[in-house]
């Protein structure tokens, strides 16, 4: 690996690492945020500071500091769900405990209009169940699904997409363990030693001041942690080379319906035809008819470019080509490649012995074609059938008229008429910016 390269990867990785540190900064700061304005807001105004934050992170994230498979918003998405929880619990105690609107439902001898509202003990519950749910969903989790099967990254495929994942699990596992604890000791204090006759300096400190410093404590302890991992990053990558600046050119052969596979030293199978150049966006069908024939040793074959991917390491992508060779080419390749039929596929996916990069592709594959023979852009059935699937047949990829570049399709496959609660859905995607909107 050369000194450019050597400078590429660690400019690369101190931006990633900053990008750590700044989504924890906005994500904890966010939640600490009404806690600090409620010794100095009328309640009533409190939840529209919740939703202002909310506007204002929802508009970052759709920002370029978070476009691309080298950004990462998991955490951020998930203070903007307690943000939304807590900004609405606060407008329903509002408006059922005062005469705001209508006149007050709930009488509370415990409920001082008098006082700042006390967030503290609405948003550390609100932050443990989002952080809870982030957790427990795993990589079933919305936004890393999405981020997953939009940018094809997987493990393996380079150290940002690992680290941008664990990170994003260690990060809402210490919020969540923040909220239980501040949240178990501000519940104790104010059922405890609270008097809401008036807000006095112990109270300011429970419920403000300890929050606060507990946040900027973490800022420093996230600033010391990221700094140590690029510092060893560093040392370990000056010791071990690493292919930079390549495009990955991945053949997918079929024959009829079944596709040429071949075992791994990982002992897992996937496609026996890769080839690696120097760094290009993009090459021709007859470019990559030219490479598949050095490779095989074939002359008789029709190339179909299928989606490029973007690796998380620098600099470096895949390109996703489907072949299809006739019949009579079925025995041309090697004694350890096998044909599998659709059957043998899915079995061999659902016992995880088909190699992450090509399972990656087949169900990006499958997902969009399936969604644009099932619906219009906008969700909506073709056929009048609820729930109807029509059929997939690997063959015929080779007549299919879909753009695999064209992430939008995944954004019709997640929600669809078929899917509960559509309109809504609908309508928190186009607030949130979840998924692409379709390319012109």
């Amino acid at each position: 690996m050369t000194r450019l390269d050597r400078n590429v990867s660690g400019a690369m990785m101190s931006t990633v690492f900053r990008a750590m540190w700044r989504n924890w900064a906005l994500a904890f700061g966010a939640i600490v945020m009404p806690m600090m304005f409620a010794l100095v807001m009328r309640r009533l105004w409190l939840p529209m500071v919740c939703f202002l934050e909310i506007y204002m992170l929802v508009t970052l994230m759709k920002s370029r500091y978070f476009v691309g498979a080298g950004a990462c918003a998991a955490i951020v998405r998930m203070a903007v769900r307690a943000l939304v929880m807590g900004a609405l619990v606060m407008l329903a105690i509002a408006v059922l405990c005062t005469d705001w609107l209508v006149p007050a439902k709930i009488h509370l001898k415990f409920y001082n209009t008098e006082i700042p509202f006390i967030a503290a003990l609405i948003m550390m519950p609100c932050l443990a169940i989002s952080a809870g749910w982030m957790l427990l969903s795993g990589h079933a989790h919305t936004y890393c699904h999405t981020c997953r099967r939009k940018n094809g990254f997987y493990a393996g495929d380079s150290i940002v997409g690992t680290l941008f994942y664990r990170e994003s699990r260690y990060q809402a596992s210490i919020l969540l363990l923040i909220a239980l604890v501040l949240g178990a000791v501000e519940y104790w204090y104010y059922f405890a030693r609270y008097n809401n006759t008036e807000f006095i300096d112990p109270d300011r400190y429970f419920f403000i001041y300890m929050p606060s410093v507990v946040y900027l404590i973490s800022l420093g302890v996230m600033a010391g942690r990221y700094m140590t991992m690029y510092n060893l990053y560093v040392t370990v990558e000056d010791a071990r080379p690493e292919r930079r600046n390549t495009t990955t050119v991945r053949f997918l052969v079929f024959c009829d319906n079944d596709i040429l596979l071949r075992l791994g030293e990982n002992g897992a199978w996937d496609t026996p035809l890769v080839s690696v150049m120097p760094m290009r966006p993009s090459i021709g069908n007859t470019e990559a008819a030219g490479l598949f024939g050095e490779l095989s040793d074939l002359s008789d074959f029709e190339v179909k470019y299928c989606f490029t991917t973007d690796s998380m390491a620098a600099g470096s992508n895949t390109l996703h080509f489907a072949v299809f060779v006739p019949e009579s080419s079925r025995e041309s390749f090697g004694d350890d490649d096998r044909w599998y039929n659709a059957y043998m596929l899915d079995c061999a996916l659902q016992s995880g012995t088909i190699a992450t990069p090509l399972a990656t592709e087949l169900y990006r594959i499958h997902t969009i074609t399936m969604a644009w023979k099932t619906y219009d852009r906008r969700g909506r059935r073709l056929y009048p059938v609820k729930n109807y699937r029509p059929t997939f047949r690997l063959g015929d990829l080779r007549k299919w008229d879909v753009d695999y570049d064209d992430t939008s399709w995944f954004s019709v496959a997640f929600n669809n008429e078929d899917r509960k609660f559509f309109r809504l859905r609908s309508l928190w995607q186009k607030v949130t910016g979840i998924l692409d909107k379709p390319r012109s």
